[in-house]
């Protein structure tokens, strides 16, 4: 058996798969977004072979053969212009036209082709079964290849419907017909919902690999993304960050024990949530928070005394607990380690002071 840090590796693929819904309609919407975005290549690939083979059967046809030469021209701009729009659209809208248009186009080409067979109705199945399964892992949604798959059946079969019907295999080719849409959409299904299995799996992860499990609020990785992506944004606009502790954090673990100390950790998270919202704010490790603040040096003091006023105000566990609090500025003049070296000074300042409070780096001791 396959271990993976303790626990089989397939204990933990079922872990990272147990959710299996969107949580609201932006995810929802995230999803079609990527799913669209992810399948965008193979969608055109699948357009550029329908359009090859159509050429290809062009360049096999028989050449006494008579083909109508305005169709022909319109089925290959639209085949174009289709793929076009599939591989440049950026929104969902456009890139489900480009994909329900090439197919229609597709089908318009090929029905094109059958005037210069010598039995037209005998190629409606083969084609109309072709562009209906190829079509099936491209489209996104089973309405939209629903509606795709009968445009197609219904381009394909223009003017051969009579011919089909009245035929003694006729509750046969019915059959076959129905059979391909059914398979077309089963395959749409599944392609569709391994799609949302992974969407949802690369979800878990990156919550598992952004989100500090105990707190629920960012984790030491992307406050840090955060802050470096402040630091080397070119804007007007200032930013701060606030290095926050527990006081006398070890006191609670000794005196009360870690189940305590962790819900007084997961109510500090909370509240400094709370406070800074719609600011981020992490766990940097420990009983150590932060907090990216996007204002001037007065606003991210007022910040700050805010969030030491709500936890002393309080009662966790039935503890009364206080944060201090070191405020430094985020700039592109000082490196990363330096703002948090002055914003650890600052914190020490602060406890030094008395606790339950904020002290600010002065520009001075840069």
């Amino acid at each position: 058996m396959v271990m993976v840090a303790g626990m089989p590796y397939a204990g933990r693929t079922r872990f990272l798969e147990k959710r299996r819904s969107f949580r609201d309609a932006t995810e929802l919407r995230l999803f079609l977004e990527s799913a669209a975005e992810s399948s965008r290549l193979l969608a055109v690939a699948v357009q550029l072979f329908g359009l090859v083979s159509w050429l290809m059967s062009r360049a096999f046809a028989n050449p006494h053969a008579h083909f109508d030469v305005p169709g022909t021209l319109v089925a290959a701009s639209g085949i174009l212009l289709a793929m076009r729009m599939t591989y440049a659209s950026r929104g969902l809208r456009m890139d489900a036209l480009g994909r329900f248009a090439c197919a229609a186009f597709v089908a318009l080409a090929f029905h094109s082709n059958m005037p210069g067979t010598g039995n037209p109705a005998f190629w409606v199945l083969p084609i109309g079964v072709a562009i209906n399964v190829g079509m099936a892992p491209v489209i996104s949604g089973y309405f939209n290849y629903l509606a795709s798959a009968l445009t197609v059946w219904l381009i394909i079969s223009h003017g051969e419907v009579v011919a089909l019907m009245s035929s003694q295999d006729r509750n046969w080719i019915l059959l076959f017909a129905l059979a391909a849409l059914a398979l077309g959409l089963l395959l749409n299904l599944l392609f569709t919902q391994e799609r949302k299995k992974t969407f949802l799996v690369q979800r878990e992860l990156a919550r598992l690999a952004f989100r500090d499990t105990l707190t629920g609020i960012a984790n030491r990785r992307s406050f840090m993304l955060e802050v470096n992506e402040c630091q080397d944004r070119r804007s007007s606009e200032e930013f701060w960050l606030l290095l926050i502790d527990v006081d006398d954090f070890k006191q609670i673990n000794d005196t009360a024990g870690h189940d305590a100390g962790d819900e007084v950790l997961a109510a500090v998270a909370r509240t400094i949530e709370e406070s800074a919202s719609p600011h981020l704010c992490g766990r940097l490790g420990g009983e150590e928070f932060g907090v990216i603040f996007p204002g001037n040096q007065q606003s991210s003091k007022t910040l700050a005394r805010e969030i030491c006023g709500t936890v002393a105000a309080a009662r966790i566990s039935g503890h009364r607990v206080t944060v201090s609090i070191g405020v430094s500025s985020i700039s592109e003049l000082i490196g990363v380690p330096e703002t948090f070296r002055l914003a650890d000074r600052a914190l020490y300042e602060a406890k030094r002071q008395g606790k339950n409070r904020c002290v600010v780096a002065e520009p001075a001791s840069w």
